[in-house]
């Protein structure tokens, strides 16, 4: 008859601590599926599959749900090692602390030891190991620690600058192009003639009217001077 496979705690790190820091202000009267769903913020129904019955299994309430004297020294911190000692002490195998005394440090062969010996899934045995490892830790500031791991974000790599060529010289912007001279507007009449230098002698009669002076001087500038 083949042996059957035996389960070990999978209580959340998560809930192990804020239960701690819970009973650390006042310990229930009893623990109840309700009172772990306002305190961990989650649904009657998975506290009564996820969170209860790992606390019976480790000894911090009784079948009934009321907290034990184990409850009491858990909260303290000055116990606190000596909980985990003795839980690790009553619900782990002796092979599990040989095999893997460090399971901070090997985490996958602490894996490995549970899906083995309870043919669990890789979501259970990880929930295992990292209670697992919190036992063997036993030190009640690693839930501080831990919150410095997941909320401290790690430095982000400083990007490497491109190469640049040297060069003799420096590149000087190029020089702005004028602009082309916009000719201004000639607002004179006057026609664009050639620079031309004519000495006209023009011998006007003395008994010449007034009339006849302006038609020679009108016919100069029609001839000469394009003028109409």
């Amino acid at each position: 008859m083949a042996e059957a496979k035996k389960s070990f705690p999978m209580l959340p790190v998560a809930h192990w601590f804020a239960l701690r820091r819970k009973f650390k202000q006042s310990i229930p009267g009893v623990v109840t599926n309700n009172y772990l769903s306002t305190v961990l913020d989650m649904g009657a129904d998975s506290a009564r599959a996820n969170v209860l019955p790992f606390l019976k299994v480790l000894g911090i309430i009784d079948e009934e749900g009321k907290p034990k004297d184990r409850a009491k020294q858990w909260r303290d911190d000055g116990h606190y090692p000596d909980v985990c000692k003795a839980i690790l002490k009553e619900v782990y195998p002796p092979d599990l602390l040989d095999a893997v005394p460090n399971p901070r440090d090997d985490r996958e062969m602490a894996k490995r030891w549970f899906g083995n010996h309870t043919g669990s899934g890789e979501a259970a045995c990880g929930r295992m190991a990292a209670l697992y490892t919190v036992l063997v830790d036993a030190d009640p500031n690693s839930e501080a620690e831990n919150s410095k791991q997941k909320t401290v974000p790690k430095p982000a790599k400083a990007s490497k600058p491109s190469p640049r060529v040297a060069s003799s010289k420096e590149t000087k912007p190029p020089a702005p192009i004028a602009e082309p001279a916009t000719p201004k507007a000639n607002h004179d009449d006057t026609p664009n003639v050639p620079a031309i230098n004519i000495n006209l002698q023009v011998h006007i009669s003395a008994d010449s009217s007034s009339d006849q002076i302006e038609q020679i001087f009108a016919a100069m500038a029609k001839h000469i001077y394009k003028r109409p």
